[in-house]
């Protein structure tokens, strides 16, 4: 069964957590290791878009797809962007880091040209519900109806709020809403989700470098659905919102 890790970071990360920092080559050994096929991946937050996709969009050893950080006061982004459109894969806003909820004028531009180039956006959803609620990226969805959202972490990163993101996004209205399963470690709990919005609105991911595939693929193949539903999960539906 193909796997692709839709949610990884490579590179150093801040104080946040502590200059952690993994290399492109470490990232390899422990995809290939976990039996990871291909992955999408994003800078840490103190490394640059551009030092990392120059080191992975092309990279002999493993198969990368990118996915750009969007963070508005980088003074770089605009002609990143510009430069690499064509072959960047997804947008991803950090509310929690970037401290601002992605409603936030400041991203209006990235959403309109994530829309525009249909370019899947994944949104960081955590516990700081002030910020980082699933709520606020379902804002969006009548402004842009051509966006596509991988709500990060199944919209919330703990069973109470996951769980009721999954009833919402089960409606007609979020058809382009997905969700990632990046760090989720309640196996019961994810597989209530999954029979909730069904397994062609979830995407594998395990947040490497803050966590291991390892860690997170027995979930997926603990779920109690077809083998084909899996398939779709590991990697079918993220190779079909990027049009790969």
């Amino acid at each position: 069964m193909k796997i692709i890790d839709a949610h990884i970071h490579i590179g150093k990360w801040s104080k946040l957590f502590f200059a952690y920092g993994s290399t492109v080559e470490q990232a390899i050994d422990v995809l290939k290791s976990s039996g990871v096929d291909s992955a999408v991946c994003m800078p840490a937050d103190n490394t640059t878009n551009t030092d990392l996709y120059n080191e992975t969009i092309d990279n002999p050893d493993y198969k990368f797809y990118f996915n750009a950080w969007i963070d508005p006061v980088d003074k770089e982004l605009d002609h990143f962007l510009e430069k690499n459109i064509e072959r960047i894969s997804l947008f991803k806003i950090h509310p929690s880091i970037q401290r601002k909820r992605i409603t936030d004028p400041s991203y209006e531009k990235y959403l309109e040209l994530a829309s525009e180039k249909r370019k899947p956006v994944v949104v960081h959803c955590g516990r700081w519900q002030d910020i980082a609620s699933y709520k606020f990226p379902l804002e969006l969805v009548d402004k842009y109806p051509e966006l596509i959202l991988i709500l990060a972490h199944l919209g919330g990163d703990q069973p109470s709020l996951y769980l009721e993101c999954a009833e919402e996004i089960k409606n007609k209205k979020f058809a382009n809403v997905y969700l990632g399963t990046e760090s989720v470690r309640e196996f019961y709990f994810v597989n209530k989700v999954v029979n909730t919005v069904g397994a062609e609105k979830v995407i594998f991911g395990s947040d490497y470098n803050l966590g291991l595939p390892m860690m997170y693929i027995p979930i997926v193949d603990s779920l109690d659905i077809p083998a084909s539903d899996k398939e779709m999960i590991f990697s079918g539906n993220i190779l079909r919102l990027m049009n790969k």
